[in-house]
């Protein structure tokens, strides 16, 4: 006959098994005798638990230096200034958003005054020799 592990026992005395596992399990309990005294003794180990009480020191930090407060003041209202200019920019832009505004442009014709009839003389370059 196989028993029950512990861990299974346990949920089922802390009762977190689901319905159809826990009646597998009640049904083991009913012909089994070890499983039946492990649970027992489970069942006496969580109610002795369950009496323990625990008294812990709330510890407080120290005070920030008078520095680091204004300093930590000083942050915040920044971040807050941040947060409401940029929510007022993007509202601005959402609900007007920027005007395109046609331009006309003119084009004016760059010319270079050269001695030649319209071409720029230029030195030689040797090919060869890579100069």
């Amino acid at each position: 006959m196989t028993h029950l592990d512990e861990d299974t026992l346990l949920k089922f005395v802390l009762e977190t098994l689901d319905e159809q596992d826990a009646s597998l399990v009640r049904e083991h309990l009913s012909g089994c005798q070890p499983c039946a005294h492990q649970e027992k003794k489970l069942r006496m180990e969580v109610r002795r638990l369950s009496g323990v009480e625990v008294h812990l020191e709330e510890v407080t930090p120290p005070g920030l230096p008078r520095r680091m407060r204004i300093l930590a003041v000083a942050t915040r209202a920044a971040a807050i200034l941040a947060v409401g200019f940029l929510a007022g920019f993007l509202t601005a832009e959402l609900t007007h958003p920027a005007r395109v505004e046609t331009v006309q442009q003119r084009l004016v014709p760059n010319r270079m005054m050269t001695p030649s009839s319209g071409y720029t003389p230029c030195r030689a370059v040797d090919v060869a020799s890579g100069r």
